[in-house]
């Protein structure tokens, strides 16, 4: 059971209470009634629905239907143009069952700047393709025929309900968009990307939770957001700004300045130019060290993360031979603004510039290098040749150990941020093994925040998982890791 499939209801220009599922779309009707609709059970029950969902075969029923808006998986307009619906396609890549984007074939610009900036290019033969789609979307067209088409049909006016509420924010009534679902599991967020009339990029992005009630993330947004503004130009220069915050029926949103490219990791996925990506990945990697220096904080200023390591994280990972003197024996330490999700996934880029978004996981006063090793190590095995979950522990492991092609370069920028954050060189072992401890630790705890809010909804395997159990079992890693050194 998943939410993935019924996101484009989302699009709707009103809430969706109740609804009907015509033509054996099971996984719609559990979905529908995993976001809290009622789920009807067919169409000769009392009252006027919000939503009627069909297979192309049932479109005309659905169209005839007392509903105020029909969603159709399939390119079928004609038998509801006949009646008093508007209607739009939508092309969803890359499947219906987990799309990546929703696209309204009738928005030209938006579209074509997500075919350049959204799609995965990770081989030659892609290149050419998109570079097709291209030409296709500039004369208002669209191979619909490489992705599924859904129709959607509204009696109702105007943007879709969340972009509507965004006006109160100063988003115009005339505003494009296209729609980007969030990869993990349910608790991840959607976003509108938001164009101005006449702009060819997005000017905001409006962030929304697929359940109601969900605030929490929002709230941890924010308030990395403030952080990461308090350090200055430097840094403040490379982060969203948050424009406000709202909700609609109980759905949480907020709205940010736009982060302009494609997200990092699609770029360091695509072929060629290495020596630009790797640029690029030192720019960040600068970046972050400057983050480290300029908010530093007194060894004092640690004390509850050290408590929170000593008594939530170590005790987790006893099996592993870990136990409180890995963070008792640590010295005095300075303490640094973390981001504390900085993966590819969390960097939008293009040629000229680079931001980072999504700062609900920041710590004001955490540990230093954490956020460093986590981004090269994200960035690095990406760049040496694999985008696999499975893969990213043992991958992980050979760089660290000095066995990838790119673990001189890694070892460098230890060796920089070791000496800017003036941690004794003794003490990084046992840092980099926290990071990794508490990181796969972060992850049993938000699977058990999935399962208590939506139990049938399964976790994303993200790679990090089996993290800590590679570096504790690896001859030349774990606490004593020194290689780094030479």
């Amino acid at each position: 059971m998943s939410l993935h499939r019924v996101d484009p209801r989302f699009v709707l220009p009103h809430p969706v209470k109740r609804a009907v599922v015509l033509g054996g779309l099971e996984e719609w009707r559990s979905g529908l009634r995993l976001a809290g609709v009622e789920v009807r059970e067919g169409l000769d029950d009392d009252g006027p629905l919000d939503l009627v969902v069909s297979t192309g075969r049932h479109a005309a029923t659905a169209g005839r239907t007392n509903t105020r808006s029909v969603i159709v998986e399939a390119s079928r307009e004609g038998p509801l143009r006949r009646r008093d619906f508007r209607t739009r396609r939508l092309l969803l890549r890359p499947t219906r069952g987990r799309p990546t984007l929703a696209l309204p074939l009738d928005r030209p610009q938006p579209v074509l700047y997500a075919v350049e900036r959204w799609s995965v290019v990770d081989r030659r033969w892609k290149s050419a393709r998109m570079r097709g789609a291209r030409m296709l979307v500039s004369r208002g067209m669209f191979p619909s025929w490489a992705s599924p088409v859904v129709t959607v049909a509204t009696r109702a006016e105007g943007p879709p309900t969340l972009v509507a509420a965004a006006r109160e924010l100063g988003v115009p009534r005339d505003v494009n968009w296209f729609l980007t679902f969030g990869q993990g599991d349910a608790l991840s967020r959607n976003a509108f990307q938001l164009f101005r009339a006449d702009s060819s990029r997005p000017d905001w992005i409006l962030k929304f939770a697929r359940i109601a009630g969900y605030r929490e993330r929002f709230d941890d947004d924010e308030r990395g957001l403030r952080l990461a503004h308090a350090a200055g130009d430097i840094i403040a220069g490379h982060v969203p700004r948050l424009v406000g915050r709202f909700d609609v029926d109980g759905l949480y949103a907020s709205l940010e300045t736009a982060a302009s490219g494609r997200k990092l990791r699609d770029a360091l996925r695509a072929p060629g130019d290495r020596a630009g990506k790797l640029r690029l990945v030192e720019r960040l990697a600068d970046w972050i060290v400057s983050l480290g220096s300029l908010t530093a904080v007194s060894p004092e200023a640690i004390a509850a993360e050290r408590d929170r390591l000593r008594r939530h994280v170590v005790p987790r990972w006893r099996e592993l031979g870990v136990d409180a003197s890995l963070v008792e024996n640590l010295p005095p330490l300075t303490g640094v603004t973390q981001h504390n999700d900085l993966g590819t996934w969390n960097v939008v880029a293009d040629a000229h510039d680079f931001t980072v978004v999504d700062w609900e996981n920041a710590r004001a006063a955490g540990f230093p290098l954490w956020d460093l090793v986590y981004f090269l190590t994200d960035a690095l095995v990406l760049l040496d040749g694999s985008d696999t979950a499975e893969h990213l522990p043992a991958r992980m492991a050979r760089l660290f150990a000095g066995e990838a092609p790119s673990s001189t370069l890694l070892f460098a920028w230890v060796r920089r941020a070791v000496e800017a954050a003036a941690a004794p060189a003794d003490s990084v072992g046992a840092i980099v093994t926290l990071c990794w401890l508490s990181h796969s630790h972060a992850l049993d705890a938000h699977k058990a925040d999935l399962a208590a809010r939506i139990p049938h909804d399964p976790a994303r395997l993200h790679g990090l998982e089996g993290m800590a159990r590679t570096w504790m079992e690896h001859p030349a890693l774990g606490p004593t890791w020194s290689v780094w050194r030479a």
